[in-house]
């Protein structure tokens, strides 16, 4: 990787930790607040509302009665291997993420100086 494309991907990193900052500041209660993952996938709905598996950095709100049916649909891996869906508050997800975003721009400016 060079240069620039290091800076850049420090860039992005930081425009992901201040979206999924404003995801947990705007703490308004909510019927829909919950967010699915199946493996490293978050589950959403197409045009038609039909389930599909996504990779998003702003994922599909849920309410618990979606989140009772989502619950109930068999997923599987590249393997044939059923995978279960593991379900987050929307808080939680955000809140990981934003770990996750913060550990790794911490590695990276080290990585840098």
């Amino acid at each position: 990787m060079n240069k620039e494309d290091f800076i850049n991907k420090i860039e992005e990193l930081k425009s992901y930790a201040v979206l999924y900052e404003n995801g947990i500041k705007s703490n308004v209660i909510e019927k829909c607040s919950f967010i699915v993952e199946v493996g490293a996938l978050t589950i959403g709905t197409d045009d038609t509302g039909k389930v599909i598996t996504q990779n998003t950095n702003t994922p599909t709100q849920f309410s618990q009665e979606a989140v009772d049916e989502i619950m109930n649909i068999c997923f599987k891996n590249g393997n044939g291997e059923k995978v279960l869906p593991k379900v987050y508050g929307r808080n939680e997800w955000y809140r990981s993420r934003l770990d996750m975003v913060n550990e790794s721009l911490e590695l990276l400016e080290q990585m840098k100086s």
